[in-house]
């Protein structure tokens, strides 16, 4: 296989696209998806026109492939939280923290995911669509731990929690409720007990 630089040319297409990428989530978070241009993403990566399409077919995919990076980040770090032996409430919590801690450890991924990918076209809307169904099931399997009431339905409310968690953090990440991040996650868990009957000796009280 021929190298150039030390670099095979797959590797070098593969550091091109992650180049892209970055320079499409600084671009996107900045200034917004709607005043990207392709060439604006190839100027800050410092790359020539033909390397767009070499790893992208338009802005809508660059934009689906940095929502599939960000959920899959997420998902993983909510995995984690919630594979731990602690209580459930304590395992909800974390999972609520870390999708907070996400945006806000990197306020650009948090201004991506929240607000300019509802911008972009049919790719990204799908890659939204399938990370908050993969959030769901994630929420969905500690549902069904705390369940008491056999009227509730799991599948269905798992997908009213990752909504209305989402919803909360959007608000809070523009800056429209007056609340700490640690405060935000309260409200996120007490959403979460609400539904499964977990209710802490000292919140029952």
């Amino acid at each position: 296989m021929r190298t150039y630089g030390g670099a095979t040319a797959e590797e070098r297409a593969s550091l091109r696209r992650r180049r892209l990428m970055e320079s499409g989530l600084e671009l996107f978070s900045s200034q917004g998806y709607a005043h990207t241009s392709v060439r604006a993403v190839l100027r800050h990566a410092g790359l020539k026109d033909r390397y767009f399409a070499e790893s992208f077919t338009s802005l809508d995919d660059l934009m689906a492939a940095l929502m599939k990076d960000i959920y899959d980040e997420q998902i993983t770090r909510c995995a984690d939280a919630a594979a731990t032996d602690q209580p459930l409430r304590d395992r909800a919590r974390n999972v609520i923290d870390a999708v907070v801690g996400l945006s806000l450890e990197d306020p650009r991924k948090g201004r991506v995911k929240l607000t300019e990918s509802l911008g972009a076209g049919p790719l990204t809307a799908r890659e939204r669509r399938l990370g908050l169904r993969r959030m769901s099931g994630l929420v969905d399997s500690l549902l069904r731990e705390g369940l008491h009431d056999p009227r509730i339905d799991p599948a269905t409310l798992s997908v009213a929690v990752v909504g209305a968690v989402s919803e909360m953090l959007l608000s809070w990440f523009n800056g429209e409720l007056g609340v700490s991040r640690e405060e935000l996650v309260d409200q996120g868990l007490l959403l979460f007990e609400a539904i499964t009957g977990h209710m802490s000796p000292a919140r029952r009280e």
